[in-house]
């Protein structure tokens, strides 16, 4: 007698999948913290903020809300059969382009980091950005 796969229901073709589906939330929460909109954490049992800087140096910040981030966008790219970029059209494109490029100057490049702590209209163009991005990766 054959055993069921028990992950085989995590891979919907029809809807919304348990993948993305968990990813989603914790995708929103590393933004709001990217942001600098809103600040997610716990404090019991352990102290722990998606703000808080793993590495810092010359004002250059690598975030837990960065890591997450980056790391649920390339299992959403993957998790959805990694599809070809020339599935997207040239605006869908540039949202996708433009979210993990946002992503990564907001860590990387200081101005613009400072910018995002700076300025609350940035941090909405951040989330608005990583909103459509991640659609179009996940559900699109």
């Amino acid at each position: 007698m054959a055993t069921a796969n028990p992950f085989s229901r995590m891979k919907n073709h029809e809807g919304v999948d348990l993948i993305d589906a968990v990813l989603a939330p914790l995708f929103v929460a590393a933004t709001l913290a990217m942001s600098g909109l809103g600040t997610i954490g716990i404090d019991s049992p352990i102290t722990f903020y998606l703000g808080d800087a793993l590495y810092s140096a010359s004002s250059v910040e690598i975030t837990y809300a960065f890591i997450f981030s980056m790391i649920i966008i390339g299992i959403a790219w993957l998790s959805n059969e990694a599809r070809d970029f020339s599935d997207f059209s040239q605006e869908q494109g540039a949202v996708v382009g433009g979210m993990v490029l946002l992503n990564l100057a907001v860590a990387l490049v200081p101005p613009v980091g400072a910018a995002m702590a700076a300025y609350w209209y940035a941090g909405l163009l951040l989330i608005m950005f990583n909103g459509a991005g991640y659609y179009l990766i996940a559900y699109y």
